[in-house]
């Protein structure tokens, strides 16, 4: 096949599912006129809740331009062979990698068998007991998978509901401090000095972590931030407007400044979605009893290149750097990697998918 006609790019030639040629006036038996879309690599999201099942996440990834996810187990256990097995299904169009629990119910899991079984990389929450931590990271060391890392301290949490401000104030609601998840980077970061592995800080949002992360190893040291916390604050929770309550939560306009100013100077290494299915019965209740998250899978690189950042940076954050930790032969558009892409008709208002590839 060859696609023509393209607003960002020559012609490109795909065989046998990898892109062999970009160059002018190239043909073949298959051709696809683009009739003047742009094209993008398709994103990899390295954050999204097994909160649902494969079928419906896949065609949620599909929408929102996402063709490789990484299932995280936040919303349901993923510790045995029996809960891998099913998140690695292969009645599916997208690519799943999975990340198992560590460490569940205060015990390391069989880290050395369900890796072997197909597990891509490790979770842990930073507030686990640092021993069974420190056994991790050498775990992860000897098997050379990452490391991803929620960092946040359920005792300093409490029954927080959203960011500890004068917002969370005005509503009466129990705030999140920014401490809760600093003083975990900080503990996490300093322990991971003494092994050779690589750690993904997940989801970060407060411009706390940001300062002790800058001069991080990094090589080896990452940085995750979900689209929420650059897109919205506290504030989009007005008259608790629950779509908003999400964990990590929405914090302030100078955290969602500081997390933008370190996307642009490419600080941060990857941006992903933190999806998590939602519905109204979830959502229609009283602030402090609907659930956490914000469904936006389906419309992820859509969200992700509407911000005010180059197209070049972003096409890193969610498609190159995520391939690059993954040692995936994808995420851009060149010679020699697999064409997972997708066209989509662009201008300064709209970001609309037009056609997806993945052969």
């Amino acid at each position: 096949m060859v696609i023509t006609n393209i607003a960002n790019s020559k012609d490109i030639k795909i065989k046998d599912g990898i892109i062999i040629e970009i160059g002018d006036n190239l043909n073949d038996k298959e051709m696809y006129d683009a009739n003047g879309a742009f094209i993008y690599p398709l994103a990899i999201d390295l954050n999204v809740k097994n909160s649902e099942s494969i079928s419906k996440l896949n065609q949620k990834a599909l929408k929102g331009g996402v063709g490789t996810i990484l299932m995280m187990p936040k919303h349901k256990p993923i510790y045995n062979k029996l809960h891998l097995a099913y998140n690695l299904t292969k009645e599916k169009d997208i690519d799943v990698m999975v990340a198992i629990e560590a460490i569940h119910e205060g015990k390391l899991t069989d880290i050395h068998i369900l890796v072997d079984k197909g597990a891509s990389a490790l979770f842990i929450n930073s507030d686990e007991d640092m021993n069974l931590i420190k056994r991790v990271f050498q775990y992860a060391e000897m098997l050379k998978v990452p490391v991803f890392v929620n960092a946040n301290n359920k005792a300093l949490l409490g029954v927080g509901q959203m960011n500890a401000s004068d917002k969370a104030y005005s509503l009466g609601l129990e705030g999140i401090e920014n401490y809760v998840e600093s003083v975990e980077v900080a503990k996490i970061l300093e322990l991971s000095k003494y092994f050779d592995v690589k750690i993904v800080f997940q989801a970060i949002t407060t411009k706390e972590s940001l300062v002790l992360l800058e001069n991080r190893d990094r090589n080896r040291i990452f940085i995750d931030v979900c689209i929420d916390n650059l897109l919205y604050t506290d504030e989009n929770i007005g008259e608790f407007n629950t779509l908003f309550k999400t964990f990590p939560p929405l914090r302030s306009e100078n955290d969602k400044k500081a997390l933008l100013e370190a996307v642009k100077s490419e600080k941060i290494d990857f941006i992903s979605s933190n999806h998590i299915a939602t519905n109204d019965e979830g959502k229609d209740l009283a602030f402090e009893e609907a659930e956490f998250g914000i469904s936006k899978l389906d419309k992820f690189t859509q969200l992700a290149y509407s911000l005010n950042i180059d197209d070049t940076i972003m096409t890193k954050m969610i498609s190159l750097n995520p391939a690059k930790l993954f040692g995936l032969n994808e995420g851009e558009v060149k010679e020699g990697k697999k064409a997972k892409l997708m066209l989509v008709e662009k201008s300064e208002y709209e970001f609309k998918m037009k056609k997806v590839f993945i052969f």
